[in-house]
């Protein structure tokens, strides 16, 4: 367990207090007990062609032969898995790898989901992939959003997503939802793209611990790095050691299984998907790793067991995604 604050009996805490609305209040319950996903969806693009960015090959004459039935099948999956988290719905969903709000919406209205309000902005990368965060009502409320540019020279990439919400007992949560550029081309080539986005980052929740120093932060989403890696420790300075004195702490390396991950790169595991919260926090969180459920996984021949993904390469699985989803558990 890494955080703190459990009732003595075990019980779930359900108090209710008023979030100002435009001069109206919302009751909001309290977000004791309940789970917050992070999800890379693996390419969730509608079948409509798009000529603003390079989306040609899903589309039903693409040469992935995308059709509104696999279109519908993983629309399915993908509401199947996030309601594998437990008993109740996440209260955050954050998305990476949808193409545009009508995607989000789309899953959004796919049972079991139900009773989530959508927060989307339009990315500048080239193949039109964005991030996005659901909000589950009656939890969380939007106060404010905000696109962040990742200034990267000669390339686009995905904006990170910045999300104020406010919670029960007027408190406030941040949320910085990320897909960082790939390894493509190599590590030497590519680790300064995402030292970029790192930075990005860094810079939001500077300004956030300026103006509140115990601000509730949470990072999420594909970072495309480990916990090891030069981007989450030197550029967002995050840290895998509860006893550091650091403002940043990476639940993907504390307490996590051994030999598990998000993503499997030729039978090795890593947290390519991660979560990443403030010291203020750290008390309201149980624990994170990724959702390991043999319904998500299949075995490979030479890597062992790997996400049951979608598409490899250009053949159609009919999975759900080439990622495992990440879930924390809060106290």
């Amino acid at each position: 367990m890494i955080g703190c604050g459990v009732p003595a009996n075990g019980s779930k805490v359900s108090e209710v207090s008023p979030v100002p609305d435009g001069g109206n209040e919302v009751e909001l319950v309290s977000i004791a007990g309940q789970r917050i996903f992070s999800y890379n969806v693996e390419n969730l693009f509608d079948t409509k062609a798009d000529r603003s960015i390079n989306d040609q090959d899903f589309t039903p004459e693409g040469k992935l032969n995308w059709t509104n039935e696999r279109y519908k099948t993983k629309l399915e999956h993908l509401a199947e898995a996030i309601s594998w988290t437990g008993s109740e719905l996440p209260i955050l969903i954050s998305l990476e790898e949808v193409e545009n709000r009508q995607v989000v919406e789309d899953l959004a209205r796919t049972l079991p989901l139900k009773g989530y309000s959508i927060v989307h902005h339009d990315s500048p990368d080239e193949r039109g992939i964005d991030v996005a965060l659901l909000v589950r009502d009656g939890y969380t409320q939007v106060l404010s959003e905000e696109a962040l540019s990742v200034t990267i020279h000669g390339d686009r990439t995905r904006d990170v997503l910045y999300v104020e919400l406010g919670l029960a007992k007027g408190e406030i949560l941040h949320v910085l939802v990320s897909h960082w550029p790939s390894r493509h081309g190599g590590q030497e080539n590519s680790e300064p793209k995402r030292m970029a986005a790192a930075n990005a980052v860094r810079q939001k929740v500077d300004d956030i611990l300026t103006k509140d120093a115990n601000a509730q932060i949470m990072i999420m989403g594909d970072l495309n790095d480990s916990p090891s890696d030069r981007s989450v420790k030197e550029g967002l300075g995050a840290v895998c050691d509860l006893s550091a004195t650091a403002d940043l702490f990476d639940l993907m390396c504390i307490d996590t299984p051994k030999g598990h991950g998000s993503y499997n790169y030729q039978g090795k595991w890593s947290y390519l998907d991660q979560m990443i919260v403030s010291r203020a926090f750290l008390p309201k969180v149980k624990g994170a790793k990724a959702l390991w459920d043999d319904r998500l996984l299949f075995e490979h021949p030479r890597n062992g067991k790997s996400p049951d993904r979608t598409y490899a390469g250009d053949r159609y699985k009919g999975g759900y995604s080439d990622h495992l989803p990440v879930v924390l558990e809060l106290n």
